[in-house]
């Protein structure tokens, strides 16, 4: 047989020994939260039903234009400190769908949505970091309570 007593091999033994000697049932837990909003914008109303989990967000947005036509999709993407960025993929006009950029402002129990000029990149759309604003913009959600 041979000897093998190099630091290499210290480092290994005692990193099995002690990834062997942990708790492999203890799971890491993430927050998690789930909520709905609204925001009226003169006679357009959007509703968004959304579900944070850890770093990334997931959830359904609606944009009643008056009444005329809805544009409805999925939103998904991840949360940076209190902005969620992600993308919008929707049926434009109930005919062909569409992905944009996605942004939110979180300000308590309100998000304002992102607006500003757009760049893709790989075919996922984002907002250009020097045009993306959240004043003076044309939906601010607050949250309401779930049915």
């Amino acid at each position: 047989m041979f000897k093998v007593r190099s630091p290499l091999f210290t480092c290994l033994l005692l990193f099995f020994l002690v990834y062997g000697c942990s708790r492999p049932n203890e799971l890491k837990v993430l927050e998690s939260s789930s909520a709905s909003y609204i925001a009226v914008a003169g006679p357009d109303t959007a509703t968004l039903a959304l579900s944070i989990k850890g770093s990334t967000f997931k959830g359904r947005c609606a944009i009643n234009f008056a009444g005329r036509f809805i544009d409805s999709g999925e939103v998904r993407g991840l949360v940076r400190g209190d902005s969620l960025l992600g993308d919008f993929h929707y049926l434009h006009y109930g005919l062909e769908w569409k992905r944009v950029a996605f942004a939110l402002l979180k300000d308590g129990d309100r998000l304002a949505m992102g607006e500003g000029g757009q760049g893709e990149y790989f075919n996922i759309p984002y907002f250009k970091p020097e045009e993306l604003r959240f004043d003076s913009v044309r939906f601010v959600f607050q949250k309401i309570e779930n049915p």
